[in-house]
């Protein structure tokens, strides 16, 4: 997956109070933007040449990314469906409207409202729209000896938050700026199964009526190996502060890069900014190899 400048952000709703911030040593955390499909037989395979994805806390695109990475990996999940984080994330990222109009579409249909297919992707693209309120979703399926296919959506987002529309648009609607952001995530990719869990999570505790801890939980659930979310609540209850993100704040920018060694993924979280003074997290994020799960999250450095 790939980023460039961002068109609209806010700071996150605990990210401003820096001054505040309370940086762990030990287990570590990590950031967000992408998604992943189709089990590979090394399902956190690295990539031949290093990616990066960077997310902006309260980006559209960033946040349009964070939905459908998350929501393509708890579909894709080996053991079927993962339909507790899938539920999570429709509550936390759809407004309650549009989630009945679309669980009517479904009905109506027999295929998934949020993908418009009955399979998962192996790619996927999030572009900037044109009205600084919506994105534009390119979903790949198929690929190796089945034919590919591509299908486009516009997703819209009402000014307060939460998606109001997903609609399927041709080449020819889904146009966007000559210099709009992009996000991408691929199957069995292993920045992007951390990107995915890192941005739906800075979101989830970054929700406007307060953390959603429903969703937390899921993507804990889903993400972590069960001896390692073990391990991290106990070091939360040892050290007052959350185990994933290391700080009692949320990041305002966030960076996902390859390991410097197979199975590891590097995050850097930068909180605070504008009047405050920018404190960075460096953080190293190992992946059990078989299933991609999270086995540890070790800080770096910091400054």
């Amino acid at each position: 997956m790939s980023s460039n400048t961002h068109a609209r952000r806010r700071p996150g709703r605990r990210a401003a109070v820096a001054a505040g911030l309370l940086l762990a040593v030990g287990l570590g955390a990590s950031a967000q933007v992408t998604a992943q499909a189709v089990p590979a037989p090394a399902a956190v395979r690295a990539s031949a040449a290093a990616r990066s994805v960077t997310g902006y806390n309260g980006d559209v695109v960033t946040q349009v990314a964070d939905f459908y990475g998350a929501y393509v990996d708890a579909e894709d999940a080996p053991a079927g469906p993962d339909s507790a984080l899938a539920k999570a994330l429709r509550t936390h990222y759809l407004t309650p409207a549009y989630a009945k109009r679309l669980a009517a579409w479904e009905r109506t249909n027999g295929a998934d409202g949020v993908l418009r297919g009955q399979n998962v992707p192996v790619e996927w693209t999030v572009t900037e729209g044109t009205t600084g309120l919506d994105a534009v979703v390119t979903l790949t399926y198929g690929g190796g000896e089945s034919p590919t296919t591509t299908t486009r959506l516009v997703v819209t987002q009402e000014a307060a938050g939460g998606i109001s529309d997903i609609r399927v648009t041709g080449a020819a609607r889904a146009k966007t700026p000559a210099a709009a952001r992009s996000v991408s995530g691929r199957t069995g990719d292993s920045v992007t199964r951390v990107a995915d869990f890192y941005g739906a999570y800075v979101d989830a505790e970054d929700a406007p009526a307060g953390p959603d801890s429903a969703l937390a939980k899921a993507l804990r659930t889903h993400y972590l190996t069960p001896a390692y979310a073990k391990r991290l609540a106990a070091w939360e209850r040892t050290n007052g502060t959350d185990g994933v993100l290391r700080a009692q704040n949320v990041p305002v920018d966030w960076t996902v890069t390859e390991g410097a060694r197979a199975g590891e993924v590097a995050v850097t979280h930068a909180f605070g900014g504008g009047e405050t003074p920018t404190v960075t997290t460096r953080l190293v994020v190992v992946l059990e190899p078989a299933s991609g799960d999270v086995t540890d999250i070790r800080t770096v450095s910091a400054r």
